[in-house]
């Protein structure tokens, strides 16, 4: 294995692609970066050993999750393991596959040393069975600095409140810290900072600071492209904010907070008349990129369906106020895989030109697609889109509240079950992802211009539904 100079892992992202024999020495940092077993997602080779030790600055401990897992299942995993240790704790052994009972797989645990460094050793010894058979791909996980946590130890889950009492009638919250990157820390206004417990109120019944999402920021990078190439396959974490609805069939959606859902109206409501008045359960899924990966894991309960008031299921040709949002019951724990997209707050985000992301589960040269994929398109000049339409001799409206994007020349990648799903661009001011749009309705699903809910034109109707307003 060749082992990254420490200069390239200071930059924000990383991937570490692990060899056969050698041992590397990786210095974390506050946003995650890639650890994977050599040669991942295709199976890895039997007969090697490899040892990587992971550094946090001082003051911060090294955080350690599995994303994907996929060794080979044993009694007491003799054979094939991974290896967490840490100074003052026993190593954990870890085999087998994510979501089985054979083995010992890590599952959704943080790994969270107690110190500042970490050892990952991936075991795979050589086999005399026949290699084409038993094929296992290994693993992928994310690693990071956090803040130091006295009270936490190896493979316990953090960023919860936990209450506790210095005397009998004043109850104080003590915060151990949010999970960096995926939450941040927003302090109440009358706090002090004790020896005993850095983050405690002074006063009985103030509450301790809160884990706030943080949105817009994939633990996977998406590299900024300049013109529209059809669809590509996403790879994990880079839309972490994408669902997969099913109501009248596939939709999308995109996670907002940690508990809301934005999607399109019609996929709720749909404008044909063979759906109308028919009442269907609204399931959302969450977290993963593959469709078997998210119909394994379940729909996540829905609370509520809140539709804009200006949506006309009736009327077919217009889109006006095709936008809706889905209440789960409860707040999604946030991770790698499942993080929000952040709302707009600028008409510079609708330039003609700017590119921006859509993804979705939806139809794929002519099939439903297994997987996650996207497009990048260009926002377009509403000229250009409204001339295409007249050319077409559309009866579609094309409205202040929508917005286009893609080329009359190029294909799209959008088509029947993306509807719902958003379409993001970078906002440099902030420096993070928004949904400046949600896919609405288009022309087919090969060149020209698909059409897109301008959300800007909405934020003060979101903002008050899930603030309970509206």
């Amino acid at each position: 294995m060749s082992c990254p100079s420490k200069m390239w892992w200071l930059l924000l992202w990383g991937v570490l692609r692990a060899g056969s024999t050698q041992g590397c020495v990786l210095s974390a940092q506050l946003l995650p970066q890639q650890l994977t077993s050599p040669g991942y997602p295709e199976p890895y080779v039997k007969g090697q050993e490899n040892t990587t030790d992971i550094e946090a600055p001082e003051g911060f401990a090294v955080s350690l999750v599995f994303w994907d897992f996929d060794l080979e299942a044993a009694e007491d995993c003799e054979r094939d393991s991974v290896t967490v240790a840490a100074s003052g704790m026993e190593p954990v052994r870890l085999c087998g596959q994510q979501g089985s009972l054979l083995g010992n797989p890590p599952g959704q645990r943080a790994f969270v040393s107690l110190g500042r460094t970490l050892r990952l050793t991936f075991h795979a010894p050589a086999s005399s069975a026949n290699s084409t058979t038993h094929l296992h791909k290994g693993f992928l996980a994310f690693y990071q600095a956090v803040g130091v946590n006295h009270n936490a130890s190896i493979s316990q889950a953090r960023g919860s409140p936990k209450a506790s009492n210095t005397s009998k009638d004043q109850p104080t919250h003590i915060l151990d810290h949010c999970p960096e990157p995926y939450y941040q820390t927003v302090l109440s206004e009358t706090l002090s900072c004790t020896i005993q417990s850095p983050w405690r109120s002074t006063q009985p019944g103030e509450e301790a600071p809160q884990c706030v999402p943080v949105c817009g920021r994939p633990v996977t990078p998406l590299t900024q492209a300049q013109e529209a190439s059809g669809s590509s396959r996403a790879l994990p974490g880079q839309f972490p904010w994408q669902a997969l609805t099913s109501i009248y069939g596939r939709g999308g959606g995109a996670l907002l907070g940690d508990r809301w859902v934005l999607t399109a109206a019609h996929i709720v409501h749909p404008k044909d008349s063979v759906s109308a008045g028919r009442n269907r359960s609204v399931q959302v899924f969450l977290g993963h990129t593959e469709v078997d990966a998210l119909l394994d894991a379940g729909p996540v309960p829905v609370r509520r369906v809140v539709v804009h008031p200006d949506y006309r299921p009736h009327l077919s040709h217009d889109f006006s106020g095709d936008i809706a949002l889905l209440e789960l019951q409860r707040p999604v724990r946030l991770g790698p895989g499942l993080q929000p997209i952040c709302l707009p707050h600028r008409q510079a985000l609708y330039r003609p030109g700017l590119v921006g992301y859509v993804s979705g589960f939806g139809v794929d040269k002519g099939v439903l697609t297994p997987w996650l994929k996207y497009s990048h398109l260009p926002v377009a000049p509403r000229e250009a889109c409204g001339a295409w339409l007249r050319g077409l001799q559309r009866p579609e409206v094309f409205s202040r509240t929508m917005f286009c994007a893609g080329h009359r020349l190029w294909p799209q990648g959008v088509c029947q079950g993306d509807s719902g799903g958003a379409f993001v661009v970078w906002d440099p001011s902030a420096q993070h992802w928004v949904a400046t749009g949600i896919v609405s309705w288009g022309v087919g699903c090969g060149q020209g211009y698909g059409f897109y809910t301008k959300v800007l034109n909405y934020l003060d109707w979101i903002e008050a539904v899930m603030a309970g307003k509206a």
